[in-house]
């Protein structure tokens, strides 16, 4: 009996982190970015180490031309899952945003080494060539 309690307290902050986050998408699908970041900050109350929630409110605040808080969200996602080629690609877009060119490419060229290949375009655009970087794995 107390076993199935410590599961049922277990699985509730989880399921709501799951019921903030489907909520939070809908917005996001509506382009309702303000909504869906105040889904978005539940989900992270409800469960911290929510990579998704972290990746999807940065994406928001960039939309939302919020650059650095962008860059702040997807510093998190980063910690929670270091090879997250999508959180480069979005991050370098928020830093070209900024200005900050090398960071932009820099992040352009992670993202595009850990297999997301769309972002060898805005390599190409923006960023200096370097052999060694780009190298496909």
């Amino acid at each position: 009996m107390l076993l199935l309690t410590a599961v049922a307290l277990q699985a509730a902050p989880q399921d709501k982190a799951d019921e903030y986050f489907k909520k939070a998408n809908e917005y996001f699908d509506k382009s309702d970015y303000k909504n869906a970041i105040v889904y978005l900050d539940s989900t992270i109350i409800a469960n911290p180490e929510h990579t998704e929630a972290y990746a999807f409110r940065g994406v928001c605040k960039y939309e939302l031309k919020k650059y650095r808080a962008a860059i702040e969200d997807f510093d998190l996602a980063l910690i929670v899952v270091p090879g997250y080629a999508e959180v480069y690609f979005y991050r370098g877009l928020s830093y070209k945003e900024l200005g900050e060119d090398k960071k932009a490419c820099d992040d352009w060229v992670k993202a595009y080494n850990l297999g997301m290949k769309k972002a060898m375009k805005f390599i190409m655009k923006n960023c200096k060539l370097d052999e060694e970087k780009t190298k496909s794995k």
